[in-house]
């Protein structure tokens, strides 16, 4: 079938994992809505004192945006057109390019004499493809954080409940937002927060991509060991089921301190809300740790496994599928 196919496998590849991130953003932006809520509340504000907690879990908040404003308006629709453009951008080229990344490595080091640990290199492909994924996707990523932490009831033209309750809202929509941050903060205020936005998505697809990837071919070599575990773990079902639920904790993990710098950061510095908290990702560590202790830094851990754990077990197996059916391809 790929014998077919006059495209590039590269490119082939990257639209395989674009359609599946973006299906499975449309499916879990609630879960994200929750995670930058989480993570933008409680923030330092005069006085470098924290501001009070709105929401005390992640089912609190839940439950509360249900209440204030239902699951259509409160929970799916914040910042989801900013989330699935970013997702097509960021996931084509974090996950879309991790295979040829993987190959080039292999071969660049074989053509220096080298011999690479296999999970040094998976590591090293998903680490590379998650900075370039995250770099070119950084203005979407901040456009969707800022439209997700400030979303709540507006009652002449005033927010009435959420984080931002008694300020007017910043934007309209996307697009206003973009043209709005390029107006008031600059090209570079589309790339504030990039810092910690690739650090993060260098862990989570190094994390992600390299777990899942080592997890599969590790459960295929035990398929092999006895007929009891042929029979549990040589179906390819199941070891992209396994695979992926395995991914997503090592990935939440992993990332979850850049990630919550990422949003308090993005969601940091707008013009007409005052002056910014932080000046830059190394200050919002430090002053984080410092008023609020160093486990906080994984504050929203449980909103942010809630959404990448279920979204990679049905992005992994989605990809695999338009991989091998629609896109010509063999399985990952």
């Amino acid at each position: 079938m790929a014998a077919d196919w006059k495209v590039p496998k590269a490119a082939r590849e990257m639209g395989s994992a674009s359609t599946a991130m973006a299906l499975t953003s449309l499916a879990f932006n609630p879960f994200d809505v929750v995670k930058t809520k989480i993570q933008t509340q409680n923030q330092l504000v005069s006085g470098n004192l924290p501001s009070a907690k709105l929401y005390t879990s992640a089912r609190h908040c839940m439950r509360t945006l249900l209440a204030e404003q239902g699951f259509f308006r409160g929970l799916w629709l914040p910042g989801l057109t900013a989330s699935v453009v970013r997702d097509v951008i960021n996931g084509g080229i974090r996950m879309g390019l991790y295979p040829s990344s993987v190959k080039t490595i292999n071969d660049a080091s074989s053509s220096l004499g080298l011999q690479l640990p296999g999970l040094g290199v998976k590591i090293l492909a998903g680490w590379l493809t998650g900075m370039v994924g995250a770099y070119a996707g950084n203005p979407t990523d901040i456009i969707k954080i800022r439209l997700q932490a400030e979303s709540g009831v507006i009652e002449n033209g005033v927010y009435v409940t959420g984080l931002y309750k008694g300020s007017m809202p910043s934007y309209r929509s996307a697009g206003h937002a973009f043209m709005e941050i390029v107006r008031n903060e600059g090209m570079l205020g589309l790339f504030r927060g990039s810092s910690a936005n690739v650090a993060r998505a260098a862990l989570v697809t190094s994390a992600q991509m390299s777990s899942y990837d080592q997890t599969k071919s590790s459960l295929g070599e035990l398929s092999q060991s006895s007929s009891l575990l042929q029979t549990l773990f040589g179906n390819e079902a199941v070891k992209v089921a396994v695979a992926s639920f395995v991914s997503g904790i090592v990935a939440a993990t992993a990332a979850a301190p850049a990630d919550l710098v990422r949003s308090r950061v993005m969601d940091d510095c707008r013009a007409d809300k005052g002056e910014s908290r932080y000046a830059g990702s190394a200050d919002c560590v430090r002053k984080t740790i410092q008023h609020q202790g160093f486990f906080s830094l994984w504050k929203g851990w449980v909103p942010a496994y809630m959404r990448l754990g279920p979204q990679f077990m049905v992005a992994f197996p989605l990809m695999e599928v338009l991989r091998t059916k629609a896109f010509g391809l063999p399985p990952f």
